[in-house]
Protein backbone atom coordinates (compact mmCIF):
# COMPACT_ATOMS: atom_id res chain seq x y z
CA UNK A 1 0.00 0.00 0.00
CA UNK A 2 0.97 3.66 -0.28
CA UNK A 3 -0.05 5.43 2.73
CA UNK A 4 -0.20 9.15 3.29
CA UNK A 5 -0.45 10.63 6.44
CA UNK A 6 -1.29 14.14 7.16
CA UNK A 7 1.62 14.82 9.46
CA UNK A 8 1.30 18.53 10.11
CA UNK A 9 1.29 17.96 13.99
CA UNK A 10 5.13 16.93 13.66
CA UNK A 11 6.29 20.18 13.01
CA UNK A 12 3.54 21.94 15.19
CA UNK A 13 5.29 23.54 18.46
CA UNK A 14 2.23 23.01 21.04
CA UNK A 15 2.86 19.74 22.67
CA UNK A 16 0.50 17.66 23.87
CA UNK A 17 -3.10 16.09 22.28
CA UNK A 18 -2.66 15.78 18.13
CA UNK A 19 0.86 16.14 18.46
CA UNK A 20 1.10 13.31 20.79
CA UNK A 21 -1.00 11.09 19.33
CA UNK A 22 1.08 12.16 15.63
CA UNK A 23 4.35 11.46 16.98
CA UNK A 24 3.81 8.37 18.90
CA UNK A 25 1.41 6.30 16.27
CA UNK A 26 3.96 7.40 13.53
CA UNK A 27 7.02 6.15 15.32
CA UNK A 28 5.59 3.00 16.02
CA UNK A 29 4.31 2.46 12.28
CA UNK A 30 7.59 3.20 11.25
CA UNK A 31 8.77 0.20 14.00
CA UNK A 32 6.22 -2.42 13.08
CA UNK A 33 5.36 -1.97 8.78
CA UNK A 34 8.27 -2.45 7.38
CA UNK A 35 5.95 -3.71 3.84
CA UNK A 36 4.02 -0.41 3.22
CA UNK A 37 5.53 2.68 1.39
CA UNK A 38 4.68 5.77 3.49
CA UNK A 39 3.97 9.43 2.50
CA UNK A 40 4.27 12.13 5.82
CA UNK A 41 2.90 15.54 4.52
CA UNK A 42 4.27 18.15 7.07
CA UNK A 43 3.30 22.15 6.85
CA UNK A 44 6.50 22.98 7.23
CA UNK A 45 10.18 22.17 7.23
CA UNK A 46 11.37 20.07 10.08
CA UNK A 47 14.03 21.52 12.15
CA UNK A 48 16.37 19.33 14.92
CA UNK A 49 13.25 19.31 17.84
CA UNK A 50 10.92 17.05 14.75
CA UNK A 51 10.60 13.40 15.22
CA UNK A 52 10.42 11.84 11.58
CA UNK A 53 11.09 8.12 11.51
CA UNK A 54 14.27 7.02 9.76
CA UNK A 55 13.28 3.83 7.89
CA UNK A 56 13.75 3.48 3.74
CA UNK A 57 10.15 3.19 3.53
CA UNK A 58 9.09 6.17 4.71
CA UNK A 59 9.44 9.77 3.14
CA UNK A 60 8.40 13.40 3.86
CA UNK A 61 6.78 16.20 1.61
CA UNK A 62 6.28 19.65 2.61
CA UNK A 63 2.76 20.72 1.79
CA UNK A 64 2.85 24.63 3.32
CA UNK A 65 0.22 26.12 5.59
CA UNK A 66 1.20 29.13 7.34
CA UNK A 67 -0.69 31.79 5.96
CA UNK A 68 -1.90 33.41 8.55
CA UNK A 69 -5.73 33.40 6.76
CA UNK A 70 -6.30 30.92 4.77
CA UNK A 71 -3.02 28.31 5.15
CA UNK A 72 -4.49 25.39 7.15
CA UNK A 73 -7.97 25.28 5.00
CA UNK A 74 -6.27 25.79 2.00
CA UNK A 75 -3.89 23.25 2.78
CA UNK A 76 -6.01 20.49 3.84
CA UNK A 77 -8.79 20.60 1.22
CA UNK A 78 -6.81 22.03 -1.83
CA UNK A 79 -3.17 20.88 -1.39
CA UNK A 80 -3.59 17.70 0.54
CA UNK A 81 -5.64 16.35 -2.13
CA UNK A 82 -3.39 17.85 -5.03
CA UNK A 83 -0.73 15.81 -3.73
CA UNK A 84 -2.84 12.72 -2.71
CA UNK A 85 -3.26 12.33 -6.33
CA UNK A 86 -0.05 12.63 -7.83
CA UNK A 87 1.19 10.87 -5.29
CA UNK A 88 -0.79 7.93 -6.31
CA UNK A 89 -1.57 7.21 -3.01
CA UNK A 90 -3.78 4.28 -1.92
CA UNK A 91 -5.42 5.98 1.02
CA UNK A 92 -4.99 9.46 2.84
CA UNK A 93 -5.36 8.78 7.10
CA UNK A 94 -5.92 12.18 8.70
CA UNK A 95 -5.00 11.48 12.47
CA UNK A 96 -6.59 14.81 13.82
CA UNK A 97 -10.07 15.38 13.91
CA UNK A 98 -9.94 17.39 10.59
CA UNK A 99 -9.73 15.73 6.83
CA UNK A 100 -9.96 16.47 3.13
CA UNK A 101 -13.45 16.02 1.56
CA UNK A 102 -12.84 15.62 -2.21
CA UNK A 103 -10.35 12.61 -2.41
CA UNK A 104 -9.39 10.54 -5.47
CA UNK A 105 -7.85 7.80 -2.84
CA UNK A 106 -9.82 5.56 0.58
CA UNK A 107 -9.52 8.14 3.21
CA UNK A 108 -9.40 7.81 7.02
CA UNK A 109 -9.96 10.31 9.92
CA UNK A 110 -9.19 9.87 13.54
CA UNK A 111 -11.91 11.59 15.92
CA UNK A 112 -10.38 11.30 19.56
CA UNK A 113 -13.78 12.70 20.76
CA UNK A 114 -16.86 14.78 20.60
CA UNK A 115 -15.47 17.61 22.87
CA UNK A 116 -15.40 20.01 19.84
CA UNK A 117 -19.04 19.10 18.76
CA UNK A 118 -20.00 20.89 22.54
CA UNK A 119 -16.96 22.99 23.02
CA UNK A 120 -18.94 26.25 24.15
CA UNK A 121 -19.37 24.09 26.83
CA UNK A 122 -15.81 24.85 28.26
CA UNK A 123 -15.28 28.07 26.67
CA UNK A 124 -13.07 30.82 29.21
CA UNK A 125 -15.97 33.49 28.08
CA UNK A 126 -12.95 35.77 26.53
CA UNK A 127 -13.62 37.74 23.63
CA UNK A 128 -12.76 35.23 20.45
CA UNK A 129 -11.06 37.35 17.47
CA UNK A 130 -12.70 36.74 13.74
CA UNK A 131 -9.67 34.93 12.73
CA UNK A 132 -10.40 32.45 15.24
CA UNK A 133 -14.23 32.14 14.85
CA UNK A 134 -13.55 31.33 11.30
CA UNK A 135 -11.47 28.62 12.37
CA UNK A 136 -13.71 27.30 15.12
CA UNK A 137 -16.33 27.06 12.31
CA UNK A 138 -14.09 25.11 10.35
CA UNK A 139 -12.90 22.34 13.35
CA UNK A 140 -17.29 22.43 13.95
CA UNK A 141 -18.22 21.54 10.52
CA UNK A 142 -15.28 19.75 8.60
CA UNK A 143 -15.04 16.78 11.07
CA UNK A 144 -18.83 16.39 10.61
CA UNK A 145 -18.68 15.95 6.65
CA UNK A 146 -15.25 13.94 7.33
CA UNK A 147 -16.50 11.21 9.33
CA UNK A 148 -19.57 10.34 6.87
CA UNK A 149 -17.25 10.86 3.72
CA UNK A 150 -14.46 8.46 5.03
CA UNK A 151 -14.35 5.09 4.41
CA UNK A 152 -13.42 4.30 8.03
CA UNK A 153 -13.48 6.33 11.21
CA UNK A 154 -10.50 5.63 13.93
CA UNK A 155 -10.89 6.70 17.75
CA UNK A 156 -9.97 6.07 21.17
CA UNK A 157 -11.97 4.74 23.24
CA UNK A 158 -15.86 3.05 23.06
CA UNK A 159 -17.04 5.78 24.97
CA UNK A 160 -15.53 8.21 21.87
CA UNK A 161 -17.12 5.74 19.42
CA UNK A 162 -20.35 5.41 21.49
CA UNK A 163 -20.62 9.29 21.45
CA UNK A 164 -19.77 9.87 17.63
CA UNK A 165 -22.53 7.29 16.46
CA UNK A 166 -24.76 8.61 19.08
CA UNK A 167 -23.96 12.77 17.85
CA UNK A 168 -23.02 12.08 14.31
CA UNK A 169 -24.89 9.31 13.03
CA UNK A 170 -22.04 7.07 11.94
CA UNK A 171 -22.95 3.44 11.84
CA UNK A 172 -21.18 1.51 14.87
CA UNK A 173 -19.32 -0.79 12.18
CA UNK A 174 -17.87 2.06 10.21
CA UNK A 175 -15.62 3.08 13.66
CA UNK A 176 -12.51 1.47 14.61
CA UNK A 177 -11.09 1.65 18.52
CA UNK A 178 -7.42 2.16 18.52
CA UNK A 179 -6.40 2.83 22.05
CA UNK A 180 -3.44 5.39 22.73
CA UNK A 181 -0.76 4.66 25.54
CA UNK A 182 1.80 6.35 27.35
CA UNK A 183 4.96 7.18 25.74
CA UNK A 184 7.57 4.37 26.43
CA UNK A 185 9.76 6.96 28.58
CA UNK A 186 6.94 7.23 31.61
CA UNK A 187 8.01 4.64 33.59
CA UNK A 188 8.81 3.96 37.43
CA UNK A 189 12.01 4.86 38.48
CA UNK A 190 13.89 4.04 41.72
CA UNK A 191 16.86 6.65 41.40
CA UNK A 192 16.25 8.63 44.62
CA UNK A 193 19.02 10.66 43.85
CA UNK A 194 17.14 11.88 40.14
CA UNK A 195 13.85 11.98 41.97
CA UNK A 196 15.73 14.68 44.68
CA UNK A 197 17.43 16.19 42.04
CA UNK A 198 13.43 17.22 40.20
CA UNK A 199 12.35 18.59 43.60
CA UNK A 200 15.32 20.75 44.02
CA UNK A 201 14.95 22.02 40.51
CA UNK A 202 11.33 22.77 40.57
CA UNK A 203 11.61 23.62 44.36
CA UNK A 204 9.32 21.46 45.40
CA UNK A 205 9.00 19.25 48.95
CA UNK A 206 9.53 15.34 49.54
CA UNK A 207 5.41 15.52 49.72
CA UNK A 208 3.31 17.38 46.88
CA UNK A 209 0.04 16.26 44.89
CA UNK A 210 0.64 16.69 41.22
CA UNK A 211 -1.85 17.97 38.41
CA UNK A 212 -1.60 19.29 34.63
CA UNK A 213 -2.96 22.45 33.53
CA UNK A 214 -3.61 23.62 30.03
CA UNK A 215 -5.53 26.46 28.33
CA UNK A 216 -8.47 24.74 28.23
CA UNK A 217 -11.26 24.92 31.24
CA UNK A 218 -11.91 21.43 30.89
CA UNK A 219 -9.40 20.17 32.63
CA UNK A 220 -10.91 21.60 35.83
CA UNK A 221 -8.46 22.91 37.82
CA UNK A 222 -10.26 25.53 39.56
CA UNK A 223 -12.31 22.63 40.99
CA UNK A 224 -8.97 20.64 42.32
CA UNK A 225 -7.53 24.15 43.75
CA UNK A 226 -11.52 24.79 45.76
CA UNK A 227 -10.67 20.77 47.07
CA UNK A 228 -7.41 21.30 47.82
CA UNK A 229 -8.59 24.48 50.24
CA UNK A 230 -10.66 22.23 51.83
CA UNK A 231 -8.25 19.75 52.75
CA UNK A 232 -7.76 19.36 56.56
CA UNK A 233 -4.94 21.35 57.68
CA UNK A 234 -2.76 19.07 58.70
CA UNK A 235 -2.46 17.56 55.34
CA UNK A 236 -2.20 21.19 53.32
CA UNK A 237 1.15 21.40 55.98
CA UNK A 238 2.27 17.70 54.55
CA UNK A 239 1.19 17.97 50.76
CA UNK A 240 1.95 20.91 48.51
CA UNK A 241 -0.27 21.32 45.38
CA UNK A 242 2.24 21.34 42.25
CA UNK A 243 -0.04 22.17 38.79
CA UNK A 244 2.35 21.41 36.09
CA UNK A 245 1.21 24.09 33.05
CA UNK A 246 1.40 22.90 29.17
CA UNK A 247 0.15 26.29 28.13
CA UNK A 248 -0.04 29.65 30.03
CA UNK A 249 -3.61 30.90 28.97
CA UNK A 250 -5.52 29.93 32.26
CA UNK A 251 -2.53 30.39 34.75
CA UNK A 252 -2.94 34.13 35.70
CA UNK A 253 -6.49 33.41 36.80
CA UNK A 254 -5.55 30.49 38.81
CA UNK A 255 -3.20 32.26 40.58
CA UNK A 256 -5.33 34.55 41.54
CA UNK A 257 -8.17 32.32 42.72
CA UNK A 258 -5.01 30.39 44.70
CA UNK A 259 -4.07 33.85 46.33
CA UNK A 260 -7.72 34.86 47.40
CA UNK A 261 -8.52 31.30 48.76
CA UNK A 262 -4.82 31.91 51.30
CA UNK A 263 -2.94 29.23 49.62
CA UNK A 264 0.07 30.85 47.91
CA UNK A 265 2.51 29.45 50.17
CA UNK A 266 0.67 25.74 49.32
CA UNK A 267 0.69 25.43 45.89
CA UNK A 268 3.57 25.99 42.98
CA UNK A 269 2.84 26.36 39.56
CA UNK A 270 5.58 24.88 37.04
CA UNK A 271 6.14 25.96 33.31
CA UNK A 272 7.70 25.03 30.57
CA UNK A 273 8.47 21.21 31.81
CA UNK A 274 9.70 18.83 29.37
CA UNK A 275 8.62 15.34 29.12
CA UNK A 276 11.72 14.03 30.65
CA UNK A 277 11.01 16.02 34.11
CA UNK A 278 7.49 14.95 33.81
CA UNK A 279 9.02 11.53 34.26
CA UNK A 280 10.43 11.89 37.34
CA UNK A 281 7.82 14.75 38.84
CA UNK A 282 5.33 11.82 38.45
CA UNK A 283 7.90 9.14 40.30
CA UNK A 284 8.23 12.01 43.10
CA UNK A 285 4.68 13.00 43.80
CA UNK A 286 2.66 11.17 46.66
CA UNK A 287 -0.48 11.51 44.35
CA UNK A 288 -1.54 12.30 41.02
CA UNK A 289 -5.50 14.57 40.41
CA UNK A 290 -7.33 14.11 37.14
CA UNK A 291 -10.36 16.20 37.87
CA UNK A 292 -10.91 16.31 34.00
CA UNK A 293 -14.35 17.71 32.69
CA UNK A 294 -14.51 15.08 29.59
CA UNK A 295 -12.01 13.27 27.88
CA UNK A 296 -11.65 11.20 24.57
CA UNK A 297 -8.86 9.40 26.59
CA UNK A 298 -6.66 10.40 29.21
CA UNK A 299 -3.18 10.21 28.83
CA UNK A 300 -2.18 11.74 31.85
CA UNK A 301 -3.55 9.18 34.25
CA UNK A 302 -1.91 6.78 32.08
CA UNK A 303 1.36 8.66 32.28
CA UNK A 304 1.58 8.77 36.15
CA UNK A 305 0.56 4.84 36.54
CA UNK A 306 3.28 4.14 34.06
CA UNK A 307 5.39 5.79 36.91
CA UNK A 308 3.91 3.78 39.65
CA UNK A 309 2.44 7.21 40.86
CA UNK A 310 -1.20 6.45 42.76
CA UNK A 311 -3.84 8.31 40.78
CA UNK A 312 -7.51 9.58 41.89
CA UNK A 313 -9.83 10.30 38.44
CA UNK A 314 -12.68 11.95 37.43
CA UNK A 315 -15.83 9.30 36.78
CA UNK A 316 -16.48 10.66 33.45
CA UNK A 317 -16.27 9.65 29.84
CA UNK A 318 -13.75 7.17 28.83
CA UNK A 319 -11.20 8.44 31.97
CA UNK A 320 -13.29 4.77 34.01
CA UNK A 321 -12.55 3.04 30.72
CA UNK A 322 -9.23 3.82 30.66
CA UNK A 323 -7.90 3.25 34.09
CA UNK A 324 -10.67 0.75 35.56
CA UNK A 325 -10.02 -0.14 39.10
CA UNK A 326 -6.27 1.59 39.11
CA UNK A 327 -7.38 4.37 40.31
CA UNK A 328 -9.65 6.26 43.03
CA UNK A 329 -12.95 7.60 41.06
CA UNK A 330 -14.52 10.87 41.97
CA UNK A 331 -17.61 13.23 41.01
CA UNK A 332 -15.53 16.18 39.13
CA UNK A 333 -18.35 18.50 39.56
CA UNK A 334 -18.09 18.66 43.14
CA UNK A 335 -15.39 19.65 45.11
CA UNK A 336 -16.07 18.11 48.57
CA UNK A 337 -16.02 14.65 47.40
CA UNK A 338 -12.53 15.34 45.13
CA UNK A 339 -11.21 16.87 48.64
CA UNK A 340 -12.29 13.76 50.72
CA UNK A 341 -10.91 11.49 48.10
CA UNK A 342 -7.62 12.92 48.04
CA UNK A 343 -8.16 12.81 51.88
CA UNK A 344 -8.63 9.63 52.34
CA UNK A 345 -5.77 8.27 49.99
CA UNK A 346 -3.06 10.26 51.39
CA UNK A 347 -4.28 8.57 54.89
CA UNK A 348 -4.02 5.40 53.84
CA UNK A 349 -0.76 3.98 52.76
CA UNK A 350 -1.92 1.01 52.10
CA UNK A 351 -4.01 1.93 49.51
CA UNK A 352 -1.68 3.71 47.81
CA UNK A 353 0.87 0.84 47.32
CA UNK A 354 -2.46 -1.29 45.77
CA UNK A 355 -3.28 2.01 43.58
CA UNK A 356 0.47 1.61 42.58
CA UNK A 357 0.49 -2.08 41.79
CA UNK A 358 -2.94 -1.99 39.87
CA UNK A 359 -1.45 0.99 38.25
CA UNK A 360 1.68 -0.09 36.74
CA UNK A 361 -0.18 -3.65 35.67
CA UNK A 362 -2.81 -1.76 33.83
CA UNK A 363 -0.54 0.40 32.23
CA UNK A 364 1.43 -2.56 30.22
CA UNK A 365 -2.69 -3.42 28.33
CA UNK A 366 -2.03 -0.03 25.97
CA UNK A 367 1.32 0.07 23.95
CA UNK A 368 1.89 2.44 20.52
CA UNK A 369 2.80 -0.55 19.17
CA UNK A 370 -0.53 -2.42 19.57
CA UNK A 371 -2.24 0.89 18.71
CA UNK A 372 -0.25 0.50 14.99
CA UNK A 373 -0.91 -2.71 14.31
CA UNK A 374 -4.40 -2.12 14.58
CA UNK A 375 -3.98 1.41 12.71
CA UNK A 376 -2.51 -1.25 10.12
CA UNK A 377 -5.27 -4.02 9.72
CA UNK A 378 -7.83 -0.53 9.69
CA UNK A 379 -6.12 0.44 6.66
CA UNK A 380 -5.76 -3.16 4.81
CA UNK A 381 -9.79 -3.20 5.38
CA UNK A 382 -10.18 0.02 3.56
CA UNK A 383 -8.27 -0.78 0.80
CA UNK A 384 -8.67 -4.39 0.52
CA UNK A 385 -4.49 -4.64 0.35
Amino acid sequence: MRIGIDARFLTHPQKGGFKTYTENLISALAEVDKDNSYILFLDRPADQHTKLPQQSNFTCRVIPGENPVYGMPWREQIGLPHFAAKDRLDLLHSPCLTAPLRLKCESIVTIHDMIWFSSSNYSARAPVPFKRKLMNWYYSRVPQLAARKSSLVLTVSQASKDRITQKLGIPAEKIFVTYEAASPIFCQTQDVEQIGGIRTKYNLPSDYILAIGSADPRKNITTLVQAYAQLPADLKTAYQLAIVWTHPLMADTLMRQVKDLGLTECVRFLMHVPDEDLVLLFNGASLFVFPSLEEGFGLPPLEAMACGTPCVAANNSSIPEVVEDAAVLFDSDDPRALSETIAKVLRDDKLRYELTKKGLKRATYFSWEKCALDTIAAYKQVTGK
